[in-house]
């Protein structure tokens, strides 16, 4: 396609873009401020998208993500207000260190003049979608938190990273940058299709137990820490029971008295209107405003449904006392025990590892399944291991500054300049492989937006070997190797 037209047709789809976001403007009663705030956001995503996809990867397409946010904007976006600091409006923000304030029950946004906060507040307005799969309930508000903080942050990325021409990143305006790396690597390696709790076991685990640790450590929800505590104490006593088997089945009839009685006064509630209305007024009364039951008919569900769970617990109940059930169940147990106990002894800094290090393990076992058929995978995966480098875990640090990762990343490097030559994906520009691991390895370090631009030019002297780095012809960076002799290309374009 000739550069006029794939610009006419570039044109027509901002356009396009720009037009559908101001018919939803019409029908909204924003300042004129905010209009056009919201239009200027819309610009930077558009003018950056193209970069942010090309070097992230895992990314919905521009159509996806634009159409996304203007749902928001139509549907749950109902007023905001912009900010100048130093004024009244602003104190509260100011007070409490934030560059904005979300309303989601009123779809109200209060936030400073600036094209990423409104983005990431409109964000903020979407609900979290989780794809992960939970076995245990008090897995899912940890998880939650982490899915939401890592979504927002990983898509307001386009305009806080990219400007258009290049790739930055800001890591102080990321909300949390322990949520952004896990929430990273979860995309990366899963394609935005999820992770399974049963294929994915360890990575499931490594993940969770970071996300319940910083939970119980940050998120000062005491009823959460409170309630966590107690049931890890009660999986521990209920084990200690399966090493007394006369003790357990005891306790288990006791269990299943339990339930049956109060299936019968379910029952009886049930079948009698007096004590019906009696129930709901006495749940009522302990109940906060927010939890009151509306109706009648309402509490008639709830208990319908305490009853089919009494039910399900005496099928648990006569189940867990068969032989080949009681060693599954014991078995279970000691597995879910161990792990709660591991997520009060979580070390930060260990489980960063050790989920890099498993990262790490299963791109190697997709990197070895690619085929000729299918070597854009591996085009991916250049992209994606150089993006996972550059991800921040601390104010100082991205992940290819952590020392003892050095050999696994040399090792996952290797194995794609091996893969690469193998599905001529690149050029085999010399034969002496130390040298090329030497100078390929700086394309997992160089942040030019299109690594297929990339030029190599090479001249020896002086048994010095100096490697120039050009993104088409602007030159990006040069390395120096000293070397006895060598046998090289003096000028390539890597990718074939």
């Amino acid at each position: 396609m000739e550069k006029s037209k794939i610009l006419s047709k570039l044109n027509i789809d901002i356009k396009d873009y720009n037009n559908e976001l101001e018919k939803i403007l019409e029908n909204k009663l924003f300042s004129y401020d905010v209009k056009n705030l919201l239009l200027s956001m819309l610009y930077k995503i558009e003018n950056a998208y193209k970069d942010y996809e090309k070097v992230k990867v895992e990314v919905p397409s521009k159509r996806e993500y634009i159409e996304n946010l203007f749902d928001i904007i139509k549907e749950k976006c109902l007023k905001i207000f912009l900010v100048k600091a130093g004024t009244p409006e602003a104190e509260n923000l100011e007070k409490n260190n934030l560059l904005f304030k979300v309303d989601r029950k009123n779809g109200e946004i209060v936030c400073f003049q600036n094209e990423l906060v409104i983005l990431t507040a409109i964000l903020n307005l979407d609900l979290a979608q989780s794809w992960l799969e939970m076995p245990y309930e008090y897995m899912e508000a940890p998880i939650f938190l982490l899915l939401k903080i890592g979504k927002i942050d990983s898509e307001a990325q386009v305009i806080r990273d990219f400007n258009g021409w290049s790739w930055d990143i800001d890591r102080n305006k990321i909300t949390d940058i322990e949520y952004n790396y896990i929430y990273q690597t979860l995309l990366l390696l899963n394609d935005r299709k999820g992770i399974n709790s049963k294929s994915q076991t360890k990575l499931f685990n490594i993940i969770s137990k970071m996300a319940i640790k910083k939970y119980l450590s940050e998120a000062n929800d005491l009823e959460y820490n409170e309630n966590f505590e107690k049931l890890r104490k009660q999986k521990q006593e209920r084990l200690q029971l399966f090493d007394n088997k006369k003790e357990f089945i005891n306790q288990i009839s006791q269990e299943k008295k339990d339930y049956t009685k109060e299936i019968e006064r379910i029952d009886k509630i049930l079948n009698n209107n007096e004590l019906l209305k009696k129930e709901y007024y006495a749940r009522n009364e302990k109940l906060p405003n927010k939890q009151k039951i509306f109706s009648v008919s309402y509490l008639v569900g709830i208990l319908d449904k305490e009853r089919a769970d009494l039910i399900q617990k005496i099928d648990e109940c006569n189940r867990i006392i068969l032989p080949k059930e009681f060693v599954e169940q014991k078995s279970k147990l000691e597995e879910e025990v161990k792990f709660l106990n591991d997520i009060l002894e979580t070390n930060k800094d260990a489980t960063l590892i050790e989920l890099a290090t498993e990262f790490l393990e299963q791109v190697k076992s997709i990197i070895l399944k690619i085929n000729e058929e299918h070597k854009e995978k591996l085009i991916s995966w250049i992209y994606k291991i150089r993006y996972y480098r550059y991800i921040p875990i601390d104010n100082n640090l991205y992940m290819k500054d952590v020392e003892v990762l050095n050999q696994k990343f040399e090792d996952i490097i290797k194995l794609i300049i091996k893969r690469a030559q193998e599905l001529k994906v690149w050029d085999n520009f010399s034969e002496d492989n130390a040298l090329t691991y030497t100078i390929l390895k700086e394309i997992f370090d160089t942040k030019m937006i299109s690594l297929q631009n990339l030029n190599i030019q090479c001249s020896y002297q002086n048994k010095v070997l100096t490697v120039e780095y050009y993104d088409d012809t602007i030159i990006e960076s040069t390395i120096k190797i000293d070397v006895d002799n060598v046998k090289i290309k003096k000028k390539f374009k890597l990718f074939i």
